[in-house]
């Protein structure tokens, strides 16, 4: 009996789990759906040291923002990637801003310092500006222009992507 009763709450949880998740997904955008313009004005994190930042401080640049997790598989590729485009294309105007979900502080300085040391890192570890966002799917990067509006929205990664991505960012830099 115990065990029947056992298997009927966690059945009961379980629904109620998967329930969230159904309504998570179609509250979040789709492939490239553009969240709406007011979450990058509501954006306000801190750095790995604690000061807090502003997506308005961007202003000007042209703006990559992933965001990403230490336990993304897909970060590992993704992130040292953004790093070199910010190397290379840095000094044309773009920012690369990788804000981190994990709500542990600890393993996201070593993480970023690892796979991005040139990358401003923000953290969000209440998921408030992921739920702004609306994520789709990890990692999920949005490309802002210089006037500091969301113009494109990047699901996922993959190489194919990437290049992509790549070839935006470029124009969006040679644009006035």
């Amino acid at each position: 009996m115990r065990k029947h009763l056992i298997g009927h709450l966690f059945g009961a949880a379980a629904a109620v789990v998967v329930a969230g998740l159904v309504t998570a997904c179609a509250s979040a955008p789709t492939a490239g759906e553009l969240p709406d313009q007011s979450a990058v004005a509501e954006v306000s994190l801190v750095d790995v040291d604690g000061n807090p930042h502003s997506l308005a401080e961007f202003r000007g640049k042209v703006v990559l923002l992933d965001f990403w997790a230490t336990w993304c598989a897909p970060c590992l590729e993704s992130l040292p990637l953004y790093d070199t485009w910010q190397q290379d294309l840095g000094d044309q105007g773009l920012v690369v801003v990788a804000v981190s979900v994990d709500e542990e502080d600890a393993p996201v300085a070593s993480f970023a310092a690892k796979y991005a040391p040139h990358v401003t890192v923000l953290r969000d570890a209440k998921g408030d500006a992921a739920s702004r966002f609306g994520l789709p799917k990890m990692p999920t990067a949005f490309v802002l222009d210089r006037s500091g509006r969301i113009v494109e929205a990047h699901p996922g990664f993959s190489e194919e992507e990437a290049q992509t991505l790549r070839k935006s960012l470029v124009q969006r830099l040679a644009a006035p």
